[in-house]
């Protein structure tokens, strides 16, 4: 089994250079299905593509969405301070940004396997909890910058 995989890791034309600068000694060129968008216009189109995607099919970033309109509004409203509203507002840039990545973790593997495979499960598990992460950092935030002030709005504190 292990000189199986063994066989499998040096089966390519040539070696894989292991050392810090290894990785940027490879050519992505011939390992790539389709070639590289040239223009700037092409990328922002395939990114707009890609989030709208999310807001169609992923409730998660509806729900995202609503909170971070919710947040926007608030902030305005409560007239929180510039930083602390940019440091909202870049924990809920995390937030989005996991659950992209996630979701596209979530469709390599449906692509790679449609088996029930322990290894699929776990590259599933961990992109889910690394979205968990930055929910529970971003709520943190959120609660700790924008609570105070809301609570002295509706004279609770």
């Amino acid at each position: 089994m292990i000189k199986d995989r063994e066989e499998k890791k040096t089966s390519s034309a040539e070696e894989l250079d292991n050392s810090v600068v290894g990785t940027m000694k490879i050519n992505p060129r011939p390992y790539k299905a389709v070639e590289k968008n040239a223009d700037e216009i092409s990328r922002t189109k395939y990114a707009i593509a890609g989030l709208l995607y999310l807001l169609r099919y992923e409730q998660t970033m509806r729900n995202l969405l609503f909170v971070s309109l919710t947040m926007m509004f608030l902030t305005f409203w409560l007239q929180i301070d510039v930083v602390h509203t940019v440091l909202v507002f870049l924990s809920l840039g995390l937030v989005w940004s996991t659950e992209a990545l996630n979701t596209a973790i979530e469709a390599v593997v449906d692509l790679v396997t449609q088996d029930l495979h322990p290894m699929a499960k776990v590259a599933k598990d961990v992109a889910a909890a690394a979205t968990l992460a930055a929910t529970f950092t971003s709520a943190t935030i959120s609660i700790l910058l924008v609570g105070p002030p809301l609570l002295t709005r509706f004279g609770i504190i």
